[in-house]
């Protein structure tokens, strides 16, 4: 059985994860440099800044149960109820894969059925065949823009799930620079600030990631970044603008950062055209949905 998987978000890999012990041909494939999704951590050197979620507080037993194995393993680490990664948040779902089967930097952009079996294309028009089954784990928004064929059923509930945006600023610096954060939360636009140099106890390294509000995402979400983060930074006084132009300044836009709605069901799967999708839209909301509904899939007798 030669399975596909499309998203290494947190969904993709527990997907893995829970199918790894019946299927030993899988392959993920995801659009950007590594795994994570949401969940990201980028590195500078042997420094790691999380940008994205950076800590998990669980609401269900489910989710705080699955963070209590990773306490075991090392990924994260538990202070009352809030685990904390311990060298990036992004090592959890490198915990969950094998890394020789993921396929990084690729963008699947059409899938078509032929012969019973899937067939991918990606961006750069390879071809990647001979998949018995498709699970997509990726944001609804996204499997929508694919050029493939989905059951009508499908399609219409897809569609309404609706998400909302964040920009993300990422601050860092080799020196060891305080932020006002008092000064930056004055900014309404301004959810709130990971100081990421505190959570990993650097001394040597500052790093802060500042969070808009959705309001303010979700306004101008079709710009660019780069449009953005100069509409961003004019939203601050001339002195905090001067204190966050002290860091090396990366914009970020996570354009479905939370679904705002879920689906009344745990997952779908089209037992015969072998089509499966799991993800933070099913029965409960981003992460903990996330984690059930690969669950649940990755579980089926397939």
């Amino acid at each position: 059985m030669k399975i596909a998987i499309i998203g290494a978000g947190f969904s993709g890999c527990n997907l893995y994860n829970n199918l790894k012990e019946k299927y030993q041909d899988i392959t993920i494939f995801e659009k950007s440099r590594g795994v994570g999704g949401r969940i990201s951590t980028k590195y500078i050197n042997d420094k790691f800044i999380d940008h994205g979620t950076s800590s998990i507080i669980p609401i269900t037993d489910d989710l705080k149960l699955f963070c209590l194995d990773l306490v075991k393993n090392d990924v994260l680490k538990s202070k009352y109820d809030e685990f904390i990664p311990k060298n990036g948040i992004n090592n959890i779902c490198k915990f969950l894969i094998n890394e020789n089967d993921l396929v990084k930097n690729t963008k699947i952009e059409k899938i078509i059925k032929k012969d019973k079996k899937w067939v991918l294309e990606d961006s750069n028009q390879k071809i990647y065949d001979d998949f018995d089954l498709l699970f997509l784990t990726i944001p609804t928004t996204q499997i929508l823009q694919l050029d493939m064929e989905l059951p009508n059923d499908l399609k219409e509930k897809l569609q309404t799930i609706k998400y909302d945006s964040t920009f993300s600023l990422i601050l860092y610096s080799n020196e060891n620079i305080k932020l006002d954060e008092n000064k930056i939360y004055e900014n309404q636009n301004v959810k709130n600030i990971i100081n990421n140099s505190k959570k990993y106890a650097y001394k040597d390294f500052s790093s802060y990631v500042i969070h808009s509000s959705k309001e303010f995402a979700n306004e101008i979400n079709e710009k660019t970044k780069e449009e953005i983060y100069e509409i961003f930074l004019n939203s601050f006084e001339k002195e905090v603008v001067n204190e966050l132009k002290k860091f090396t300044q990366i914009p970020h836009l996570w354009k479905y950062a939370f679904a705002k709605n879920s689906l009344d069901m745990p997952y779908f799967f089209d037992k015969e055209l072998k089509l499966g999708v799991c993800g933070d839209y099913f029965s409960h909301n981003n992460l903990e949905a996330s984690l059930l509904s690969s669950e649940f899939l990755g579980n089926l007798n397939l």
